[in-house]
């Protein structure tokens, strides 16, 4: 897993009046902005997911939903000193930098280039009744079955690189935006119920 650390600009009175509050206090506001934020980060993955179908459609191959799973997981934590949003999705870092990958387990890398690989790893294809092999000199997966004709699964790489997007994630201005008025709100709320 990897972390990623999102620094947000609290409005100047929201942060004063935190550092002026006991523990309970400061817990509950970071709680509200965090989920504030948890809000914003599942919204923007799935808004963004509706058109991040372009491998797929290439293939014209079902998309995975990849990106729409990992909205439905995104959660969020606060103490009295910090809030996390947690963003359980493969390869999320990319927001930020380009990502090299590299096999782990494998000599290479698989990449689907059919639509019945698509979202499919090797052993589940060969266990949906694929024959699969690899011609000699080839950096390539072919595949046959129910006696049809072989076709191309995926090429094979060494590595791969996924190039930086930051759209992936809400910019830094929609972070803050997000936290802000939350915390805001909640601040506003608590003070008119004390003294109403």
């Amino acid at each position: 897993m990897v972390t990623l650390d999102v620094t947000a600009r609290m409005h100047p009175k929201l942060l004063g009046m935190l550092s002026d509050l006991g523990p309970v206090w400061r817990r509950a506001i970071l709680g509200v902005g965090a989920t504030a934020l948890q809000i914003e980060v599942a919204r923007h993955i799935r808004s963004e997911s509706s058109v991040r179908h372009r491998w797929a459609s290439r293939l014209d191959a079902r998309p995975t939903g990849h990106l729409e799973k990992g909205a439905a997981r995104v959660t969020s934590h606060a103490t009295a000193d910090r809030a996390t949003v947690r963003v359980p999705i493969a390869g999320i870092a990319r927001a930020f930098r380009d990502l090299e990958i590299k096999p782990v387990n494998a000599k290479e890398l698989t990449i689907p280039v059919s639509a019945a690989a698509y979202g499919h790893r090797v052993r589940e294809l060969a266990r949906m009744g694929w024959s699969i092999f690899r011609p000699k000199g080839h950096d390539v997966l072919m595949g046959r079955r129910n006696g049809s004709e072989a076709e191309p699964l995926y090429a094979l790489k060494k590595r791969v690189v996924v190039r930086q997007d930051r759209t992936l994630l809400p910019s830094d201005e929609a972070v803050s935006a997000a936290i802000n008025k939350a915390c805001a709100a909640y601040v506003k709320y608590e003070l008119s119920r004390r003294t109403a």
